[in-house]
């Protein structure tokens, strides 16, 4: 028989915040998807709330935007010797919005929401590790308000911005429980007199802060620099845990009740350089480190008032990001880039709750303006990659439960517009 619940359902819980921590999404404008997510350094649309709050001081009047990506995920599972199972998760939609508004020449404020931490993925209910995943989902919504300052008068060129998040967040999860070798489970009810279920889901608030600087020199109009903070934030989650199984075994599971845990959302640092080597053409060159390497291992306080620690072992990590625009005449624009994203996950933690790898993708867009407004369309395509979990080793400490392989690839079309209203159409910086 399988190990108690007690166990399942902390491993279950801190792979989730797991997904939350490792599942970092940054398509929040098609523009920028269509370059490859780069913007720390130039963006001065509405959308720099995400990419790096300074550009907000750059331009004038009240800008909105308002976008979403459509995400088409792909993975599957193969047990070492064993037959492939595809992962039944659906396409999701990402929102965004973001608002800007000029104060004077100097002053300019903003507010926007996006959500760049978590998804839902579903495996069949037949999959060999339906007890560690069915059903897993974690949101993250980030509620932001931010202002900016404009000190080109001060130093030629220099914009800087602050701002705060306050961020809710869910989280809910669904997995089998075995209680002896036959797995045949549906995810609401007990199929098999030895087969199980827990359902698992709770909220939680967290706040943290932003902040950012953009240099665009007087002494080299086409060249552009940025540097961008993103703090940590706390999720201390709370909720409940309901457990359902045949009478002979109830009585090794904890009890229906409360249950409760934290995670911390890690800290970020992009920086950016951008150059214009002719008119119409702009190249950028992102590079984001995210601190991973807080999350360690999860507790989880249970329903019969007992903890449990999970290791995860995620390591930091520097992501690369590299896009190139080129304005057309008549207000069209395409663009075209490159990112080499490392996954935080070990393989001693990789679970089907995660499958992640490092990721390699390619972006491609378009944008077309009519006078005060624009609309953009960007794409994104994770190519396909695979990995292997670390060979069994007869050790159960720090290596996953089930071994096998991952193939994972994704895509992502993102579609944005934008309008600016009121103001001068002066723009104090060189674009």
């Amino acid at each position: 028989m399988r190990t108690l619940l007690a166990s399942i359902l902390l491993t279950a819980a801190a792979t989730s915040a797991a997904h939350a921590n490792a599942f970092y999404l940054s398509e929040h404008d098609a523009r920028e998807t269509g370059r490859g997510d780069t913007g720390v350094a130039t963006d001065t649309d509405p959308s720099a709330i995400f990419f790096n709050p300074a550009g907000i001081a750059v331009g004038d009047g009240t800008r909105v935007s308002i976008g979403g990506s459509l995400i088409i995920p792909d993975a599957s599972f193969t047990p070492t010797g064993g037959t492939k199972y595809d992962s039944t998760t659906g396409a999701q939609v990402l929102p965004s919005l973001f608002v800007t508004h000029q104060i004077n020449s100097m002053f300019a404020v903003g507010v926007g929401f996006h959500a760049p931490f978590g998804l839902e993925i579903d495996w069949p209910v037949n999959s060999p590790s339906a007890d560690v995943i069915q059903t897993q989902s974690l949101r993250t919504y980030y509620l932001s308000a931010v202002a900016g300052i404009n000190l080109d008068q001060f130093i030629p060129g220099l914009s800087a911005g602050v701002g705060i998040d306050i961020v809710p967040s869910t989280v809910e999860l669904q997995q089998a429980i075995y209680f002896g070798a036959d797995h045949t489970c549906t995810n609401d009810t007990t199929t098999a007199v030895n087969c199980g279920s827990a359902h698992l889901d709770g909220t939680a608030t967290g706040v943290g802060y932003r902040a950012g600087v953009m240099y665009k020199p007087r002494f080299a109009p086409r060249l552009s620099l940025g540097l961008m903070y993103n703090s940590q934030v706390k999720l201390d989650y709370t909720g409940s845990a309901d457990f359902d199984a045949p009478a002979p075994y109830r009585s090794q599971l904890p009890p229906d009740g409360d249950v409760s845990t934290s995670i911390t959302i890690p800290e970020r640092i992009v920086g950016g350089v951008a150059y214009r080597p002719v008119d119409r053409l702009e190249v950028e060159l992102n590079i984001s480190w995210v601190d991973w390497s807080k999350f360690q291992e999860l507790a989880i306080k249970l329903p019969n008032g007992t903890s449990a620690v999970t290791p995860e072992d995620y390591t930091n990590t520097t992501s690369i990001r590299f896009g190139a625009e080129y304005r057309l005449p008549l207000g069209a624009a395409v663009r075209v880039g490159y990112i080499h994203d490392p996954t935080p996950v070990p393989g001693q933690t990789l679970t089907a709750q995660l499958p992640d790898a490092d990721r390699n993708d390619l972006t491609a867009g378009a944008s077309y303006k009519i006078g005060n407004y624009e609309a953009s369309v960007g794409l994104l395509y994770v190519l396909p990659t695979t990995r292997n979990t670390p060979p069994a080793t007869g050790s159960t400490t720090f290596q996953p439960e089930y071994h096998g392989e991952y193939d994972i690839s994704a895509f992502v079309a993102a579609v944005q517009l934008q309008g600016k209203f009121g103001g001068t159409g002066a723009n104090p910086q060189p674009q």
